[in-house]
C-alpha cells in the first residue's frame, strides 16, 4: 500500500479531507485520539484480513510510520 492509497482509506475512513497531509504529520496533527486509531486498525484488519500488533501501536506517531508499517505487511 503506497502512501496516497493510506491517504485515501483515511480520507474515506474518517471522511475529511487529507490535503496537506504528508508522511511526517502526525496523527496528533490531525485530532486522531487513541479510540480513533483503534478505529481505524479495526477497519483496515477487516477490509485487508491483516492483523497490526499492539506494540506497533503503541509506538507509531506519523501518517508515515502507518503507512509503510502497512506497506510492508501487505506486500
Amino acid at each position: 500500500m503506497q502512501f496516497e492509497d493510506f491517504l485515501t482509506l483515511l480520507g474515506e475512513e474518517f471522511d475529511f479531507d487529507t490535503a496537506g497531509i504528508e508522511e511526517d504529520t502526525t496523527f496528533a496533527d490531525i485530532n486522531f485520539d487513541e479510540f480513533d486509531l483503534i478505529e481505524l486498525v479495526m477497519s483496515i484488519e477487516d477490509k485487508y484480513h491483516v492483523e497490526i500488533e499492539d506494540d506497533f501501536l503503541q509506538h507509531v506517531q506519523t501518517i508515515g510510520e502507518f503507512a509503510a508499517y502497512l506497506k510492508e505487511k501487505l506486500d
